[in-house]
């Protein structure tokens, strides 16, 4: 760290000398923009151009003056005009704004603009007074007022500062409607006062028009002021109806409700109702009436049912329900009552016979041996090809109708023209006459009688191919079997009717799903197993064209052997990946795609013609010493696979790069290997170093570490040197009379291990920082 210090202590007088130098030794402008520049390239320093180009800002400064200029708009400003403002490209003025956005919690940036908390704060002050004067607000309205978005403004303005800056109550109906206390109470008076004056029954629309209220606040204000009436819908048209008015009829029509438990039609028209059915709705209340064709029943008649219902659809069983209601209902009520019980809901779950109710779930049970034998003859029909026959008949009988009823117009136009044409006649004038049309006779075996048979015979199968795979009997039997012990056998003929044509018609998908299934498993495999193949043979060549790169940079003594074991090892990959590939798609039996030289010689020999030559050249270079010629045997054979090469993205290298130290530095961490990690800290130390990935194997750690000496301190050198000869010296030491020194070798190794780990995690290139 001293010596750090005194270099730093030197720099600064350095500096300071040739600031106090004269004119004549100073930088020129020019220079000065060369210098920037450089160290731009570089990456040494991180600035930004202004607009003009005249001079350099860094993004903490920008993200200050942006900060500033948010304060002096008053907590609202546009990006544009902060781009304006600064003289900085918007680029860069979009890029701080998202950062601040993420830093600051009261920051937000929307539409392109940046808001700060206190015009957040400002802008509740101005909604809170604009509600106390008008009484009710909508958030549409701000909208268009503070230019903001619905969503924004109501999540971060109206219900964040609710009850604290915005003095207010939202409307449960609607969340983006706000109303003030005194709003709402002045509303009620409206509304008690206008419905307290009425005394026969009025429509609603005309007391809102009345009263002077929106007609949403009416129907959701009116239970909360007690009026002395009620309602007969929430609907535009509805009807109120005053107590008054209606308190004898009900008092009437109530009494006789709880007495008898249902209610005529007639008698209650007697009363001077003329809607029976509206008034018994509007009298009995919340109770649940179900209305029939001449009398309504209490709800307990229709609980009882629906109990029993509801046990039956759980248990999945069924239901008699003329057993359960009183005798004196006639058949029609019956009908009624049971219509009343089965809602769509349950009527999805139920199948009604008379007055037996089955639950699907209990004919899903009686119908489960019939999917068992679907799905066995559906599969047992593909598994034979008759399906496939069924098809390919009912393919040609297509075609046949087709070609006959072509054949027939064209022997129907010739008759017509026959008919209405003319022959060249006697005569002493030759004059050309028209004959009449008879009918052609045809002996037997005459070609005309070949062809009435043939349409006979097409007419006779004008129905086509049928298959069978689940007959009536087959499905009436199972029934049968199931019914008989609860005495319902009599209803299997009619079930097995009523299913026949659903279960023929899953039976023929089923098979069809089969057939489908075994013709796409094969395609689909193939091209899953292409696309995959593809992406990998892209990564493993990126990552040979970067490791080529790293190597190049060692001494030329070293680049040969570490092409050679590149190739062996990454290069091998992509050899033994494609002649797989193309063994397969030539039916040549592999087990797998790690191959043999000779078994790939084989490969070759066998494949077609148009995989031969490449096969060949890409077989050859994976044996060479040139990657560029592997390369581009590679690409050959890929183009002749019907595969793409991606072409190669320098901008992606950098990530690949980085991927790849993280990777080792993972690796790293994770080791326990004293061999291992110096080989993993060399290999990392390399790719800081030199911002290129290397492919090496232990063997060539001495050579690299070598190569390393410059670019590392003289203790880094120390540490890795010293940790590096007693990894040689532990694993020269193999004889059992040495053990003792191979545990004191290790041990050492051990004590020393977390120091170069140290070494590779902290490691930076000479001149760089930590944000590179």
């Amino acid at each position: 760290m001293s010596s750090d210090w005194d270099e730093i202590r030197r720099l600064a007088s350095d500096f300071q000398k040739v600031q106090l130098s004269s004119t004549l030794q100073r930088l020129s402008e020019r220079n000065c923009v060369e210098v920037v520049s450089l160290l731009i390239k570089q990456g040494l320093i991180n600035v930004l151009y202004t607009t003009d180009g005249k001079e350099y800002i860094t993004p903490d400064y920008l993200q200050k003056e942006v900060e500033d200029e948010i304060y002096v708009h008053g907590g609202r400003v546009n990006l544009v005009e902060l781009a304006q403002i600064l003289n900085v490209d918007l680029f860069h003025i979009n890029n701080i704004a998202e950062r601040i956005s993420k830093e600051r919690d009261d920051l937000h940036l929307i539409l392109g603009q940046l808001l700060d908390e206190n015009y957040l704060q400002k802008i509740a002050i101005e909604i809170n007074e604009k509600l106390s004067q008008e009484g009710e607000i909508s958030v549409s309205d701000l909208t268009i007022q503070f230019d903001l978005p619905s969503e924004f403004l109501l999540a971060q303005v109206m219900e964040k500062y609710l009850g604290k800056l915005i003095k207010g109550r939202q409307d449960s109906s609607d969340s983006r409607i706000f109303f003030t206390p005194t709003y709402i109470s002045r509303c009620k008076a409206k509304i008690r006062g206008g419905l307290l004056a009425l005394t026969h029954p009025t429509s609603a629309t005309q007391i809102i028009q009345q009263i002077g209220i929106q007609e949403r606040i009416f129907f959701t204000l009116f239970n909360e002021v007690g009026a002395a009436g009620v309602l007969t819908s929430r609907q535009h048209g509805a009807q109120y109806i005053p107590h008054v008015y209606t308190k004898n009829q009900r008092d009437w029509v109530e009494s006789f409700y709880k007495q008898n438990s249902y209610l005529e039609y007639d008698a209650v028209n007697r009363l001077g109702v003329s809607d029976a059915k509206g008034f018994i709705k509007r009298t009995v209340g919340d109770e649940s009436i179900t209305f029939l064709s001449k009398c309504c029943v209490d709800q307990r008649i229709l609980d009882q049912i629906e109990s029993s219902l509801d046990e039956c659809i759980s248990t999945g069983s069924y239901l008699e329900v003329g057993t359960i209601l009183p005798s004196i209902m006639t058949e029609e009520d019956i009908e009624g009552i049971i219509a009343a019980v089965l809602t769509p809901t349950k009527q999805k779950q139920t199948l009604l016979f008379g007055t037996t109710i089955l639950t699907t779930q209990f004919i899903d049970g009686l119908l489960k041996p019939c999917h068992e034998i679907i799905e066995k003859n559906a599969k047992q029909s593909v598994d034979t090809g008759k399906y496939q026959q069924y098809i390919a008949e009912k393919m040609t009988n297509r075609n046949v109708d087709i070609e006959i009823s072509d054949r027939k117009s064209d022997r129907k136009d010739e008759r017509r023209r026959k008919a209405t044409g003319g022959k060249g006649g006697g005569g002493t004038q030759g004059r050309e006459t028209k004959t009449k049309s008879t009918k052609k006779l045809y002996r037997a075996g005459d070609r005309g009688h070949q062809s009435d048979s043939e349409e006979e015979n097409v007419h006779k199968k004008k129905e086509g191919p049928t298959i069978e795979l689940i007959s009536l009997k087959e499905i009436k039997n199972n029934l049968e079997k199931q019914l008989e012990p609860e005495g319902l056998d009599d209803l299997s003929g009619l079930i097995a009717k009523q299913y026949l044509p659903s279960l023929t018609k899953q039976s023929l998908e089923i098979a069809h799903q089969f057939y489908e299934a075994s013709l796409q498993n094969t395609t689909q495999n193939q091209r899953q197993t292409h696309a995959a193949l593809q992406t990998k043979l892209n990564e493993l060549l990126v990552n040979i064209r970067l490791y080529e790169k790293g190597l190049h940079l060692l001494p030329a003594d070293l680049q040969g052997q570490l092409i050679k074991y590149l190739l062996k090892s990454h290069g091998n990959d992509v050899c033994n990946d494609i002649f797989f590939y193309v063994a397969t798609e030539c039916n040549l039996n592999y087990a797998d795609a790690n191959l043999k030289p000779e078994q790939r010689v084989k490969i070759t020999q066998d494949c077609g013609q148009e995989y031969k030559s490449a096969l060949t050249a890409l077989n050859k270079a994976v044996a060479g010493t040139s990657i560029d010629e592997f390369l581009e045997a590679a690409e050959n054979a890929l183009e002749a696979c019907g595969m793409i090469l991606k072409k190669i993205d320098k901008k992606k290298d950098r990530n690949l790069i980085m991927c790849h130290k993280h990777e080792l530095l993972q690796q790293l961490s994770d080791c326990n290997d004293p061999a291992l990690t110096l080989h993993l800290a060399v290999l990392v130390i390399f790719t800081i170093s030199t911002q290129c990935m290397l492919h090496a194997s232990g063997k060539f750690v001495s050579s690299i570490l070598s190569f390393l000496q410059p670019s590392l301190t003289s203790e880094q050198s120390a540490a890795l040197t010293e940790f590096h000869d007693l990894v040689l010296k532990l694993l020269q030491r193999t004889t059992a009379t040495e053990s003792d020194d191979t545990q004191l070798i290790s041990n050492e190794l051990q004590q020393k291990m977390e120091k170069i780990k140290t070494i590779a995690n902290t490691y930076k290139k000479n001149g760089t920082t930590n944000a590179d």
